[in-house]
């Protein structure tokens, strides 16, 4: 195996992602989903590391260090997987390839599970895969045995020529076979990237490795969720420096306490959870299998349950369940995030039949205010009190709801006489 090199694609728009940006970027646990998914966990054979960024994101993954040398190649307009390997040609030409989607996490490591595979054959390719029962809009492979033959693109349901679903990442022995397939093939979809790899298959031997732990890729909002329970079932009871717990609290399980965290009488935590540094846990929360941020309050008898809440949000008396908060969001006092339908159905196209509010950073809602199960509200909104949110709020926006107030001369009366009679009637219960 030759000058090893991991190309790492990282310059994807994701438009299905609002209202969150910057999927790569997204933090988890005080640090970037990047970080977590694909920095710590580079195989050590690795010898380089070339990252196809974006000029929104060029910055920020400048900043991340790794163990080899590392280059940062920008495209300049994000179109596809095989123009961000074609734009990288000078950094990886001459080298075998690891190609790593930066949307993706897996558990366990799958990266080095693959290298292994590469170490112990001869084939030119080895391509990973996972299991789904469930139709996907996603690559299927063909396969003639262990060796795969096509990859055949969205093929619809009922269509699927297997159930194993290509994970985008891969390894091939030689970059500049890939860059002159990719050069080659045309297509009016976007689907340039499968083609090309589906031509080198006719020619070249490409041998399957499956996959069978988790898998998640950021592609709408909810799969936050899916991450971030990969991401806590990694963690270990951990409790920072100056952290102070009241009486009659209760942890239960792997929790991560950060610094100068504050917990309040009476609160109850089952793991896995992360607090961030600063935080404060007010009194009488119930807080469940989720993350909460630096810089929080989570006033009192607050209920938080399998969320992603980031850094600087204030709650009071709020339930808040299977919902993302970006950052920097209020809640006012008895605002609820319901999670459930009625009919106990699917939310969205998630998945999901459990699945709150997803809202984005720097928004701030008001008392008694109820978000319907899946709702979307966008970065910088303001809503207002009593307001029953049924539909997505786009970015920026500024929401009431009217409700006329009637105010007349009173013609209602209690009788005493009646009060007294129900008074007595009730001592027998009491």
């Amino acid at each position: 195996m030759k000058n090893l090199t991991a190309l790492i694609l990282a310059a994807g728009a994701g438009k299905r992602f609002w209202p969150f940006s910057q999927k790569v970027l997204f933090p988890f646990m005080g640090k970037t989903f990047f970080e977590h998914a694909i920095v710590s966990i580079l195989p050590k054979e690795v010898e380089r590391v070339v990252i196809v960024g974006s000029s929104e994101n060029e910055k920020a993954l400048r900043s991340i260090k790794f163990s080899v040398p590392s280059t940062i190649v920008v495209q300049k307009t994000p179109s596809g997987m095989a123009n961000a390997i074609v734009t990288a040609e000078d950094e990886i030409k001459d080298s075998s390839l690891l190609v790593i989607n930066a949307d993706d996490i897996e558990n366990p490591n799958v990266y080095e599970e693959i290298i292994k595979k590469a170490q112990l054959s001869q084939a030119f390719g080895i391509v990973p895969a996972i299991h789904t029962d469930s139709y996907e809009e996603a690559g299927y492979l063909v396969l003639d045995g262990t060796k795969i033959k096509k990859i055949e693109e969205k093929p619809g349901a009922g269509n699927e020529p297997s159930k194993l679903i290509f994970m985008v990442s891969y390894f091939v022995r030689d970059a500049n076979t890939l860059i002159n397939s990719l050069k080659q093939t045309q297509s009016d979809k976007d689907d340039v990237h499968e083609r090309a790899l589906t031509s080198l298959m006719q020619s070249h031997n490409f041998e399957l490795y499956e996959h069978e732990g988790a898998f998640v890729s950021l592609k709408y909002p909810w799969h936050v969720l899916s991450a971030m329970e990969i991401l806590l079932k990694k963690i270990e009871s951990f409790r920072g420096n100056n952290v102070t717990t009241h009486k009659n609290v209760t942890i239960e399980g792997d929790v991560y306490i950060g610094d100068n965290v504050k917990i309040f009488e009476g609160t109850k935590i089952i793991g896995p959870c992360y607090i961030g540094p600063n935080t404060i846990i007010g009194n009488n929360n119930l807080i469940r299998e989720s993350h909460i941020g630096s810089n929080c309050v989570t006033g009192f008898n607050t209920d938080i349950t399998r969320s992603y809440v980031g850094d600087r949000c204030w709650f009071h008396s709020n339930y808040i369940g299977d919902s993302i908060l970006e950052s920097d969001i209020t809640l006012g006092a008895g605002t609820i995030l319901a999670n459930l339908r009625l009919d106990e159905g699917e939310i969205l196209t998630s998945g999901r039949t459990k699945l709150g509010a997803i809202i984005g950073t720097d928004t701030h809602i008001g008392v008694n205010t109820s978000i319907m199960p899946g709702i979307k509200i966008g970065s910088h909104c303001f809503i207002g009190a009593q307001v029953s949110i049924d539909r997505d709020i786009q970015d920026d926006s500024f929401c009431i709801g009217k409700t006329e107030l009637i105010i007349k001369k009173n013609t209602r009366t209690i009788a005493k006489q009646s009060r007294e009679s129900f008074r007595e009637k009730m001592k027998k219960y009491v």
